[in-house]
């Protein structure tokens, strides 16, 4: 009997030493951590400036390009003509206001330590004070034409709004030509901002 229970426990103890041995490689095997995703340099705040000031660039080229273009109206009805001018002149010359004013606020959203970017701010935003009164004085016009008590004073006041639509044009090229010269051939700082902003892949001509 006393040879039986030494037996027994000598068992009981092997297994306990295997048992103690032998464990869940999970959860032996060493933690391995996932390494961390590298964080994304952010985009310069200059660069994002020009390249808000190019996608305003470009809506204004082509604001302009389209003003006074497809122009068509009856002809053998003064009336109608006058109606069909303002609704079609007044469409685009209120389409190049709004570009402009679009553009100067992505000028204005400048950010406030980028010294470099002041004189361009200057340049264009006097530029788009042209065109601002330019298109104001067709819109005038217009209203002249559509309230005046006869024919004859609505035809003038008509051509008038033709007129100064010429007016509003050039200015509007103008105002065009200077941002497009601004963020092409800007040097320094300023260019590196327009060059390195995607937006400003083109030069806008």
């Amino acid at each position: 009997m006393r040879r039986l229970l030494v037996s027994v426990a000598a068992v009981a103890l092997a297994t306990a030493s295997l048992g103690a041995c032998s464990s869940d490689p999970e959860a032996t095997a060493p933690s391995v951590s996932a390494s961390p995703s590298p964080t994304p340099t952010p985009t310069p705040s200059s660069v994002v400036w020009a390249g808000a000031v190019c996608v305003e660039r470009d809506n204004l080229k082509a604001a302009v390009a389209a003003l006074g273009h497809n122009l068509s109206y009856d002809v053998t009805s003064e009336r109608s003509a006058i109606e069909q001018i303002d609704r079609q002149l007044r469409l685009q010359v209120l389409s190049v206001a709004n570009a402009a004013d679009q553009l100067s606020t992505a000028l204005q959203g400048v950010p406030v330590d980028f010294v470099a970017a002041n004189d361009l701010v200057v340049t264009v935003t006097k530029a788009k004070g042209d065109t601002t009164d330019a298109v104001t004085q067709v819109t005038t016009s217009l209203d002249a034409a559509m309230s005046a008590d006869n024919i004859l004073t609505g035809v003038a006041e008509a051509g008038k709004a033709l007129v100064g639509a010429k007016a509003a044009f050039e200015a509007g090229q103008v105002l065009v030509s200077t941002v497009v010269d601004a963020t092409s051939t800007a040097s320094g700082e300023l260019g590196d901002a327009f060059a390195a902003a995607p937006q400003c892949a083109g030069d806008g001509s």
